[in-house]
Order: C-alpha cells, then sequence, then structure tokens
C-alpha cells in the first residue's frame, strides 16, 4: 500500500478545507485529482479516508455519501483502484441512510471555514502558530430552506481574507457589519484585535444561529449597545432592521470601519 499523503501539503490542506466547508462534490474531486498529480491514486485515497471519512462526527451524512458516490465513480471511469474501506462505507451509507428522512425541515448543518496562510506568516495576528484558521459555523444546506441570512456568501468568504490578510486595518477600531449572517466576518474581526466589534442583523432566526455561531467560536456575545467591560472576546449583537433603524441606533454604533456584503 503507498503512503499516505502528507497533509502538510498545501494541495492536501485544500483538499481537507474544501471537505470540511462541504464545498461541491465536484470541487473536491478536482482538488483530489490535483493532489495525485492528474489522477486520484490510493494514496490520496487513504488521505481522504483517515482524515476525512472514518470520523464523520458532524458531516451531513447525505452529503458525504454523495461524494462517496461521486468520488467511486469518477475513481472507476479512470480504471483506477477503489480502497476496500471506501467501498464499505459507502454501502453503510446506501443502506442506513435514506435522504428524504434527513432532508426535511429547516435543518442545519456544520461546516467549517478554513483558511490558509503561506509559510513565513508569523508576523501576521491571523496565524501565529498555525498555517491554518478553522472557524465551525451552523448554517442553512441550502438558501431555499434556511433563508439567506444563514447562508454562506461568496462575497463574505472574500471580505474575510481581506480582513485576515490585513489586520492593520481592522485591530484596534471599533468595526460595524450590516446584515451579519452567520458571523464569520465577525469572528475575522475578533481574530484580528479589532477594539469592538458589534454585528448586526434584521431577522430574528438568524441572530439567533448567529450567536450560536460565535460561543460555538469562544466568544462572548452581548445583545445590544451596554458598556460593559473590556472583554476581547466580547461581541455586541444587535437587532437591527435596516429599513427601520433610527438616526439615533446608528450614531451610537460610532464605528471606525463599517462592513456590508
Amino acid at each position: 500500500m503507498e503512503q499516505e499523503l502528507d497533509p502538510s501539503l498545501p494541495c492536501s490542506q485544500r483538499l481537507l478545507s474544501a471537505i470540511l466547508a462541504m464545498e461541491p462534490s465536484e470541487c473536491l474531486i478536482s482538488h483530489a485529482r490535483e493532489c495525485g498529480g492528474g489522477s486520484i491514486t490510493e494514496q490520496v485515497q487513504q488521505f481522504i479516508w483517515h482524515h476525512c471519512l472514518s470520523s464523520p462526527g458532524d458531516f451531513h451524512v447525505p452529503y458525504l455519501k454523495n461524494f462517496l458516490k461521486k468520488l467511486i465513480a469518477q475513481i472507476e471511469f479512470d480504471h483506477g483502484y477503489v480502497l476496500d474501506s471506501l467501498y464499505e462505507l459507502y454501502a453503510l451509507y446506501m443502506t442506513s441512510c435514506k435522504d428524504d428522512s434527513l432532508e426535511k425541515g429547516d435543518a442545519r448543518v456544520s461546516k467549517r471555514i478554513s483558511f490558509l496562510f503561506p509559510d513565513g506568516c508569523s508576523e501576521l495576528q491571523s496565524c501565529p502558530h498555525s498555517r491554518v484558521l478553522v472557524f465551525p459555523l451552523q448554517c442553512s444546506r441550502n438558501m431555499l430552506e434556511g433563508g439567506t441570512g444563514c447562508s454562506i456568501w461568496k462575497p463574505g468568504l472574500f471580505l474575510s481574507e481581506f480582513i485576515l490578510s490585513h489586520p492593520e486595518l481592522f485591530s484596534n477600531k471599533t468595526c460595524f457589519e450590516v446584515g451579519s449572517g452567520v458571523g464569520l466576518i465577525g469572528l475575522c474581526l475578533a481574530h484580528v484585535k479589532a477594539s469592538k466589534v458589534i454585528l448586526s442583523d434584521g431577522d430574528l432566526s438568524t441572530l439567533v444561529n448567529m450567536k450560536f455561531n460565535l460561543e460555538m467560536n469562544h466568544l462572548n456575545v452581548e445583545a445590544g449597545m451596554r458598556q460593559r467591560n473590556n472583554d476581547q472576546n466580547m461581541v455586541k449583537c444587535l437587532y437591527l432592521p435596516w429599513e427601520s433603524a433610527s438616526v439615533s441606533q446608528l450614531q451610537d454604533i460610532r464605528a471606525d470601519v463599517v462592513c456590508d456584503i
């Protein structure tokens, strides 16, 4: 058996990050091919098995089932060898998982959004000890079922990358975000040491989900604009429908930086 893929390689980190973020199967297969130099080798399959599938944890099982189906089909189409462990896990999902029983209602899934930093980035506050920063987020499976506020938007990912890449623009400043959704940008602002992070949303269910995500990432949440303490892990969350926001509410915020995607 071939030796497992080195998990510290940039390509393997990109593959793992894509799986944790539950990106489309086609994207994962593209990353897997990159790791194998153009094909999904046994070495790459071993990496996927040990780091992503053998202990799925809070992964959304139908997502893994769909990914395994397409992964196996692609390897077979390329006339490659599929590991027995992948066949066995897919067979288990086929017999024990019914998609329709898990797709009903406004359920949430846990995605983990990873940011990868190049070597030599230790001078950034974003990654003093590691090349990888991971935020777990509870969000909707899709916008049709969970609403736009509980979905992860690509502009939010781009802005998050910008914040982490240029911490000097946000550190020691009061930062306010309009329509904070799942809270990813707020997490990044807190990570680069903004002096105050104020997040807002006009949908109550989105606000509840956002607070859950902040607490899951070990941030303390304060509702309203009360000045309570100087806890650096404190993030303020406001229920603020933009169409009915008053002038006095906005003046009280006094932000140095306003974020809106």
